[in-house]
């Protein structure tokens, strides 16, 4: 049972399966630490034994065992290494799924994008934990071991090489806590700049239009050279410490040198031992070494782990509800009041009014009065922190998403159609049932209108729906949102960018699904719609102005005409 104080990228790295993978790993660093002590013990070898004796047979015999013991290391160093890109994969195949059900529900919650942001990070943890740095954490276990080796061969050796190790520790923390500051900065500018690039993207055509591109270069140039001067910063810094680091190994291992040839001419230690003393140091201090260079990497993918665990974090209490059965759109709204994200002040409020399976409600009002707010909370996409919304007796919470999607057509004021088919976007991108697109296009009168497109129902679509016009576009999504014969239908502004032809359509589709017993809720500022309905509603300053017969609705819209 997943705790919730404690951390959901945790926990999951303290499953059995991940804790089995990394006693392996750890278990196969042992095993390669101690092949590491071939190369330095093979020198001893050479210089204490075979160039004292000057035996042929003693140096082959050693050769080979060298010759073995260092392919076996090879060998375990690749196991070791393709284990951490399992646990990688594995990784990836728990959390992606959380991951993007989690980033629409906090676009949900929040009223404004986060952008991919998170599945970057997702890249970046599984990157890093494939990657060759990773292992120098496992390594470095082993320091203290070599060093104590050292301590065996000579304390002085070993005094030596215990002060180079803390120095290179020193210099190791010194470098992370210098260097997070600034890639969190960095970091910050450079998603703050492509958020920038994105929103500026959906409105290319504006910003041409307008001459405005100089200008919003200007803009996103600001945002952007903040994160190129602290990535810069920060890698100057890291760079300065690696290359510190590194030249005071080359400085320790030829001290190590210096005082092992020292204690060899005196006799305290053999010629082997000063050269063995000297490549274990060199061993100790790698792992240090390695984990300074990828210390940019491992603060980005720190960073990256806690912006997941927070998404995470906020989505793990999140429940399913069980299945319920299919509905019949009978819908209950109770004094609902909702108030926005980022808000204080209700946009909405009070808001009550019931419709029986079949009936059509006509929603009309001034701009910003609420009305696709409404649309939006009915769907269940915004939750009203008062009042209840039902269809069939059950709150919208009470019904599972997924199979409460397929019971509602939605058709929504500004149309995207995603990347994919025609039939694939009919179909909600589920699998294809032929004769369901087919019945959805016809109900929406668009079937003909498809099999003109260069393609048919195959015509793909891109992410700007360049294939379709504004008009075709409205008429498809107005086919997908019929598509499965929902009990509940919710068009917001669905006469946008519809021409006479595509008018009269969306008319004929409005009286053939009250026919078939669905429940329809009609967003418009086109009074002509009100003709279809059983009930209209007039929205203004968060309230409801009137609720009543449509006739009553026009003569109060048009008071000429009662006159």
């Amino acid at each position: 049972m997943m705790n919730k104080n404690q951390s959901v990228i945790r926990q999951y790295f303290l499953s059995p399966t991940i804790k089995r993978a990394l006693w392996q790993v750890m278990s196969l660093s042992f095993v390669i630490n101690l092949l590491l002590l071939t190369s330095p013990l093979y020198m001893l070898q050479m210089y204490d034994r075979v160039l004292t004796s000057r035996s042929e047979e003693t140096l082959i015999s050693l050769s080979a065992i060298a010759l073995f013991l260092l392919m076996s290391f090879g060998f375990l160093e690749v196991l070791r290494a393709k284990i951490m890109v399992l646990v990688s994969t594995e990784v990836d195949d728990y959390f992606n799924n959380l991951i993007f059900k989690g980033l629409f529900r906090e676009v949900l919650q929040q009223g404004d994008g986060i952008g991919s942001q998170p599945i970057r990070d997702l890249e970046s943890m599984r990157a890093m934990i494939a990657s060759h740095s990773l292992l120098a954490i496992f390594d470095l276990p082993w320091t203290p071991f070599f060093i104590a080796l050292i301590f065996c061969m000579h304390p002085l050796l070993g005094v030596v090489a215990l002060c180079g190790g803390i120095a290179t520790i020193v210099l190791t923390i010194i470098s992370e806590r210098t260097a997070r500051p600034l890639l969190t900065t960095a970091s910050a500018h450079q998603m703050a700049a492509s958020r920038f690039v994105d929103s500026c993207l959906k409105n290319a055509d504006v910003i041409h239009a307008l001459g405005m591109l100089e200008h919003i270069r200007e803009r996103w140039l600001a945002s952007y050279l903040k994160s190129v001067e602290a990535g810069a910063e920060t890698a100057h810094t890291i760079s300065g410490f690696s290359g510190t680091t590194k030249a005071f190994r080359m400085i320790l291992q030829s001290a190590m040198l210096g005082f092992g040839g020292w204690l060899a001419l005196s006799g305290d230690v053999s010629a082997g031992v000063m050269v063995a003393a000297s490549i274990i140091l060199g061993r100790a201090l790698a792992p240090l070494e390695q984990v300074v260079a990828a210390s940019k990497g491992f603060l980005a993918t720190w960073a990256a782990v806690k912006r997941l665990d927070l998404l995470l974090n906020k989505q793990m209490n999140v429940q399913q509800p069980m299945s319920l059965p299919r509905p019949i759109g009978k819908l209950t709204v109770d004094d609902v009041t909702i108030i926005l994200p980022h808000s204080k002040k209700p946009l909405l409020q009070n808001i009550s009014f019931s419709l029986n399976a079949g009936e059509v409600l006509v929603i009309v009002g001034p701009s910003a009065s609420g009305k696709s707010t409404l649309a939006r909370a009915l769907l269940g996409l915004i939750r009203p922190v008062k009042g209840t919304i039902r269809l069939d007796g059950a709150e919208l919470a009470q019904w599972n998403m997924a199979d409460l999607g397929a019971f509602i057509g939605f058709l929504p004021q500004d149309v995207e159609l995603l990347a994919g088919t025609v039939k694939e976007n009919i179909a909600r991108f589920s699998e294809v049932d032929a004769n369901a697109v087919v019945a959805a296009a016809n109900q929406a009168n668009c079937h003909q209108m498809i099999l003109n497109l260069s393609e048919g129902y195959e015509t793909r679509i891109g992410e700007r729906n360049n294939q379709l016009s504004g008009g075709q576009s409205q008429r498809v999504a107005l086919a997908r949102c019929l598509y499965g014969k929902p009990v509940l239908s919710i068009l917001d502004e669905p006469d946008a960018n519809l021409d006479i032809e595509g008018m009269a359509a969306l008319e004929q589709s409005i009286v053939q699904m009250k026919n078939n017993g669905s429940t329809v809720i009609l967003i418009t500022h086109n009074v002509r719609l009100l003709r279809h309905a059983d009930k209209a509603m007039l929205l203004a300053n968060g309230n409801i102005a009137f609720l009543g017969h449509p006739n009553e609705l026009m003569d109060r819209l048009n008071p000429r005409k009662k006159a």
